[in-house]
């Protein structure tokens, strides 16, 4: 949800040789959307064709991008992706304080068993502090709004599809997955060990994954 890239250097570092991987930032400006977000990464990615990995708050980013129009995606690999309202927790984050987040009244070690459960670690928790802490408290509250009020979408998928369904997130329904098998007829769907945050807490799993995609 930071938008900055940062959380994705677990998954960078375990890149396989040979793959160039690119990360694409959000537009850190509270009033921009998703509509706006799909504009900016499909002018980001250019021509070439790609395979495209949409992490949590992103996955609705992906969906605009090929409601729009984006000829060159190849394959999209949803990871604890939503795009719909995600959860009734989800409902109720849009009033939490975000200031919260990036303050130390919650301990260290109580933060990351709930973001990284047993795969929690300082480096996972500084990676996750760093993320916040270059992103806007009202650009963070604007898309806990955002995720809060996604409407039900509509727009089938043609483009074939994977979807890492995380076993330990407890941000995401089971039932978010839904919509994907609804709307995308050629959809994989793999579990993988890992909570919500899993391109950080199981990036090799996630990769196995993603090779198959480009394939």
């Amino acid at each position: 949800m930071d938008g900055t890239g940062t959380l994705f250097a677990p998954l960078i570092q375990a890149a396989p040789a040979g793959l160039e991987v690119i990360s694409l930032p959000l537009i850190q400006k509270s009033d921009a959307g998703y509509e706006d977000q799909a504009r900016h990464a499909a002018d980001s990615i250019g021509d070439e064709p790609v395979v495209l990995v949409a992490e949590s708050y992103s996955g609705m980013v992906a969906y605009s991008m090929l409601k729009n129009g984006c000829p060159n995606i190849h394959h999209v690999v949803f990871a604890a992706s939503f795009i719909a309202c995600p959860s009734r927790l989800a409902v109720l984050a849009k009033y939490l304080p975000v200031a919260l987040l990036k303050s130390s009244v919650v301990p260290k070690y109580l933060l990351g068993k709930f973001l990284f459960s047993k795969f929690s670690t300082p480096e996972l928790v500084s990676l996750f502090d760093k993320s916040l802490s270059g992103v806007g408290n009202n650009i963070l509250k604007t898309r806990l709004s955002q995720i809060a009020t996604l409407p039900i979408p509509s727009m089938p998928i043609s483009v074939p599809c994977s979807y890492i369904r995380p076993k330990g997130d407890i941000l995401v329904s089971k039932g978010a997955i839904e919509h994907f098998q609804r709307l995308c007829p050629k959809l994989a769907v793999y579990e993988v060990d890992g909570t919500h945050f899993v391109l950080q807490t199981s990036p090799h799993q996630c990769w196995r994954v993603i090779q198959s995609a480009i394939v």
